[in-house]
């Protein structure tokens, strides 16, 4: 990943740098930004209990407690001494994917949840944004999701995507055989099934049925 900066002018978090006209700072590198992003990504949708951290039934926890409970409460402590609350703020708000969200003080990942009493809110129902979305998966699954449609599975939505780029990254993380799922988006919307924007280029929907399947697209693992 890039090196968070700092704007010395405004005080902003960038990657660029040069903002405001000024030189920027490091802030972050690149290697302890990913380590802390994929950390966030883990106790944030699987597992805040592995730190004793108090989330609430929207999956929100706050950011001191969530500090303080990285420094201290992880397996892993130690690698994780430097981290601060500005960290925090700075992986979420430059997030490529938009996975996080904070309010109020709280952050909470936006989707890919397996904690199953979470209620996740999602507020933006998408209309005619997009007539198509992408999933990606493995070659080993086509048969039973064509038969069965795409399930939550372990967790709480189907994620889709309007990326085809994003689609291929995550099929290639379950295996060499990648497949990409093309969605008919108003078909899905007709069949009675909403979907919602989660991050950037992520929707989630609670099923889709294999009619709303429109095409399955075959991809080198080496692309």
């Amino acid at each position: 990943m890039k090196d968070i900066r700092k704007c010395p002018v405004c005080g902003a978090f960038t990657e660029d740098k040069r903002h405001c006209n000024a030189n920027t700072t490091l802030f972050l590198d690149g290697k302890r930004r990913l380590m802390l992003s994929k950390l966030l990504s883990g106790i944030l949708r699987h597992f805040p209990y592995e730190v004793g951290i108090n989330m609430n039934n929207e999956g929100y926890v706050d950011i001191d407690e969530l500090v303080h409970a990285i420094k201290t409460r992880w397996k892993n402590k130690e690698l994780y001494k430097w981290v601060t609350r500005e960290h925090i703020i700075a992986i979420a708000l430059l997030d490529p994917k938009g996975r996080f969200e904070i309010r109020n003080n709280k952050i909470r990942a936006r989707y890919g949840h397996s904690i199953k009493h979470l209620k996740i809110k999602y507020t933006e129902e998408v209309a005619n944004e997009v007539e198509i979305l992408y999933h990606g998966t493995q070659e080993r699954f086509l048969n039973k999701i064509l038969k069965e449609g795409l399930k939550p599975m372990k967790r709480l939505k189907v994620h889709l995507t309007s990326s085809f780029k994003d689609a291929i990254e995550n099929a290639l993380r379950k295996g060499n055989k990648p497949v990409i799922l093309e969605i008919d988006v108003r078909r899905l919307r007709k069949s009675g099934y909403k979907i919602y924007k989660a991050g950037k280029n992520v929707y989630v929907t609670d099923y889709v049925p294999p009619s709303c399947i429109r095409r399955v697209i075959s991809v080198s693992s080496k692309n």
